[in-house]
């Protein structure tokens, strides 16, 4: 790390995106397990669907969503710009380039929410597919992201 700020400082710059992006990667399994319900809400027989909709699941598919629409986006910017402020370069690789692309198909996947309330089902299917794509580049990012952690502590550890 070639920044001269005290270790608690490079520490907590540092470990800030992960820490977002694990809490990211838990909120986006509990908004499938929400949108499942959403759509087993509107499939269910009428004296089911009474009981679901008391849940209000499309309420907080929806608001969970934005949650994490908005810590998606500020994350991701919250990590290239800790990768600047402690390296003063970006490194363009694999996580980098995913990572952004997993930016954009966040807010694909929210674009398609007013038509999805409207009754649409293609933007249903366009939702799904993107959120799909994303829950698989969540789990590469967790590979790469992990190496990244590791490679950061040596780091530390070497400079301490």
């Amino acid at each position: 790390m070639n920044s001269d700020a005290p270790l608690w400082l490079k520490s907590f710059i540092a470990f800030t995106h992960p820490v977002l992006m694990v809490g990211t990667v838990f909120g986006g399994l509990y908004a499938l397990y929400l949108g499942t319900l959403v759509r087993r809400t509107r499939t269910a027989d009428p004296d089911v669907r009474k009981q679901l909709i008391k849940g209000k699941f499309n309420q907080k598919h929806f608001q969970l969503g934005s949650i994490l629409l908005a810590v998606w986006v500020l994350g991701g910017l919250g990590g290239i710009a800790a990768t600047y402020l402690l390296y003063h370069k970006l490194f363009v690789n694999p996580h980098l380039i995913v990572g952004m692309s997993s930016i954009g198909l966040a807010a694909l996947a929210a674009m398609f929410a007013p038509l999805m309330q409207q009754g649409k089902e293609w933007a249903r299917i366009a939702h799904i597919t993107c959120t799909g794509f994303l829950i698989c580049a969540v789990f590469y990012q967790s590979f790469t992201g992990l190496k990244i952690v590791q490679k950061m502590v040596q780091e530390m550890f070497r400079f301490a």
